[in-house]
């Protein structure tokens, strides 16, 4: 390996255009003569209908995508338009300056952390790096779940995939959920982005669009909003 990256912590290049798993973080120089390091590998696909190398390219290439919409969403907020104002008061429920600015941080530090997103933030549900977060595993509606981060999770930014994301479309058409808008809805929760909740389970467009007219407050923290906001079409 003759290129460097942040990807572990010696900075080797892991390629994201291979299969591989990292399989000892310090196995780099051995200085111990006769002793051995013993690991267990578990070569399973995070999505049983592709390859790891098939999911990484989906889901980045998505991500890429969500960038670009999200740096539109900070040109329209920036020049403040009756289109821009409208978006904002579906989602939201309010175009005051707070609502605004609170948008405009957000969106700004959302950009750095999906930029940054590289194969190995994604895991399985349950593997010893999503308990390593240091969050408790969500154990209700699990077969509802797509995925989950733990919000302070600033460190890794890890994402848990579960095997519904695997079946959903690439993005979303009308109403429909999808990879696209997982991807932007889990990031929204990392506290170095929006810290965002999912307040009482409130998902989709028609609850969300209902929650910005009830509870403008409460809108504006609920990750499905913010990610119905930003990717939904005109």
């Amino acid at each position: 390996m003759s290129k460097f990256s942040s990807g572990n912590e010696y900075g080797f290049e892991t390629n994201e255009s291979e299969e591989w798993f990292e399989v000892h973080s310090s196995a780099v120089t051995n200085t111990n003569p006769g002793s051995m390091v013993y690991v267990t590998i578990d070569t399973t696909p995070i999505c049983s209908n592709m390859t790891d190398i098939e999911f990484r390219r989906t889901v980045l290439a998505l991500r890429d995508d969500a960038v670009k919409v999200i740096q539109q969403r900070l040109k329209e907020l920036a020049a403040w338009g009756p289109s821009a104002q409208e978006r904002v008061r579906t989602w939201f429920g309010s175009t005051d300056a707070a609502t605004r600015q609170t948008l405009i941080t957000g969106l700004n530090a959302l950009i750095p952390v999906m930029n940054a997103l590289r194969g190995w933030n994604f895991v399985r549900p349950d593997s010893y790096m999503d308990r390593a977060t240091g969050c408790v595993p969500n154990r209700k509606n699990i077969s509802g779940e797509a995925a989950h981060v733990c919000r302070p999770d600033t460190a890794t930014h890890t994402i848990a995939i579960r095997e519904t994301f695997c079946t959903m479309p690439n993005k979303s058409a009308a109403t429909m959920d999808s990879k696209q808008l997982t991807l932007v809805h889990e990031c929204t929760h990392f506290i170095d982005t929006f810290g965002s909740i999912d307040y009482n389970n409130t998902y989709g467009q028609f609850l969300g669009k209902r929650l910005a007219q009830s509870e403008p407050a409460m809108a504006l923290q609920n990750a499905d909003n913010i990610a119905w906001y930003i990717l939904c079409a005109d």
